[in-house]
């Protein structure tokens, strides 16, 4: 399905947005093995909805993404930060294993550097072990004490990386 093929871009007209929420409410339910949801498709919605710094997809010439990664404004995470907040990340279940989610998320994190941010964070389930295997490879750290997930309960660190050279 995928190779090298896939090109990584910057987007913003909304049938893109609108592509990601599905993605992202395939992705959730696949990673959770849980039919897809309606409260996580609202709180991807609510999540475009929120100023954003970037939006990068990765796409292999089809009108469908095979996934992309959302900067939002600092604070749009729900906790206090100066920090540019990657609000979703996710590939599509059959395009995993080729690098693609690391590529989006350096791509992710060089726009909020080129936007002028001097860190990045992102929330992630602490059961979520390839997420978090990615994000530590890619300078990520988790801070501050767990809380639990706004719409699952489950337990969830905010993590943070510095951007830029």
């Amino acid at each position: 399905m995928i190779g090298s093929s896939f090109v990584v871009r910057t987007a913003d007209d909304e049938s893109t947005a609108a592509a990601c929420v599905a993605l992202w409410v395939d992705a959730v339910a696949d990673r959770d093995g849980v039919p897809a949801s309606d409260a996580v498709r609202a709180r991807a919605h609510e999540k475009f909805a929120a100023e954003r710094v970037a939006l990068v997809v990765a796409e292999d010439g089809g009108a469908v993404p095979l996934g992309f990664a959302l900067v939002t404004a600092p604070g749009s995470g729900g906790t206090p930060s100066d920090a540019a907040y990657l609000s979703l990340l996710a590939v599509a279940p059959a395009a995993q294993g080729h690098g693609l989610g690391r590529r989006l998320l350096a791509t992710a994190v060089d726009a909020a550097a080129a936007a002028g941010y001097d860190r990045c964070e992102l929330h992630a389930l602490d059961d979520n072990a390839p997420a978090l295997a990615l994000y530590a490879s890619a300078g990520f750290r988790p801070v501050g004490e767990p809380f639990p997930h706004a719409l699952s309960g489950r337990p969830t660190h905010v993590w943070q990386a510095g951007v830029g050279g």
